[in-house]
């Protein structure tokens, strides 16, 4: 894809676009120059990396036992917390936190900020069946709109993948299981 061996590849970051700081924006290819954006995402068994022109977020997840009603409380928006209510306690329970967690870090993934922000102000829309438009920005009052695609992935995975609303590019994701 950058036309290069491997070892002429150099990873970095691009500046945080909230905050300008070098060391915690999203990651960069830095070597080759490239106009290329990335994201990459890791659990346990899973990887993903996204490759667009344009700022693009991914996020994988194991699906395992969760503290969901903890956390619920600090990252999830008032209609996500409802909507997890309506689920019984348990795996289906999990899944539907992890599709909440999954479209919020990809989305922020994107946004250049990673999860450094109010998660309970990101509305994912949990019900609805992806593409989902979700609204984020790097600074207050600077939210741009975002289209989430739940990833199909194999059990016990699940993904989600962001990028700007209305954006025309192909994005390639690359799995590697």
């Amino acid at each position: 894809m950058l036309g290069v061996p491997p070892e002429g590849i150099e990873l970095g970051r691009l500046p945080c676009p909230g905050c300008a700081n070098a060391h915690h924006g999203p990651p960069a290819v830095l070597l080759p120059a490239t106009s290329l954006r990335i994201s990459i995402s890791h659990t346990v068994g899973c990887a993903a990396l996204a490759v667009s022109q344009e700022p693009v977020g991914v996020d994988v997840e194991q699906r395992r036992n969760l503290p969901v009603e903890r956390l619920s409380r600090v990252v999830l928006s008032g209609s996500e917390r409802e909507h997890l209510a309506a689920h019984p306690e348990g795996p289906e329970r999990d899944r539907e936190f992890l599709r909440c967690w999954t479209r919020k870090e990809a989305v922020l993934k994107a946004v250049g900020i990673g999860i450094a922000t109010n998660l309970t102000e990101v509305e994912t829309r949990p019900g609805s069946v992806g593409p989902v438009d979700v609204e984020a920005g790097a600074r207050a009052g600077a939210a741009e709109l975002w289209s989430v695609t739940d990833l199909a992935l194999p059990e016990p995975w699940q993904g989600a993948l962001a990028v700007r609303a209305g954006q025309t590019g192909a994005v390639r994701v690359h799995k590697h299981e």
